[in-house]
């Protein structure tokens, strides 16, 4: 069992950051699109005709998936390659609520905001999500605010977890 509390050098960068969210977008991807390909066709009016499926997809499992990997090792697939961990404000793993709440406004949230406004709503999604960040020089982003934990640097990108 890995050690819950790693230690923690520095807040993720906004960067760092990013490049986890956006490997853990195309690792999902690789799965969802196919079966969005399959299930989605357009009406007549040009748009979507299961926009749930999308949010459940995309969204949803997603969301459940990161919440249960968050709460064993405290990373997904992409904040291990960047060397980022999540962890509640006492450094320890985050608890189920605060893993559920993080991930479902972390994945939920854009897969929403994104079906409704379309590219604008993927700019939207960036922004309100990682602005925060910016704001707080990487302490927090919009996720972490809420659910009250804290993405960091560790410096550890090994498989020890």
């Amino acid at each position: 069992m890995p050690d819950p509390t790693l230690p923690i050098s520095a807040p993720a960068l906004v960067g760092r950051r990013l490049f986890a969210r956006l490997f853990d977008i195309f690792a999902v991807a690789v799965f969802v699109v196919p079966v969005l390909a399959l299930t989605l066709r357009d009406d007549n009016d040009g748009g979507v005709r299961f926009p749930l499926v999308v949010i459940v997809l995309y969204g949803l499992l997603p969301a459940l998936v990161e919440a249960r990997l968050l709460v064993r090792t405290g990373r997904t697939p992409g904040k291990r390659l960047s060397g980022l961990a999540v962890r509640d404000p006492h450094g320890g793993l985050p608890d189920p609520w605060r893993a559920v709440l993080r991930s479902v406004l972390a994945w939920s949230l854009p897969a929403l905001v994104v079906l409704l406004g379309g590219w604008i709503g993927v700019l939207a999604s960036v922004v309100g999500l990682y602005g925060p960040a910016l704001a707080t020089g990487g302490r927090a982003d919009l996720p972490d605010l809420v659910s009250g934990t804290r993405v960091a640097f560790t410096g550890d990108v090994s498989d020890a977890d």
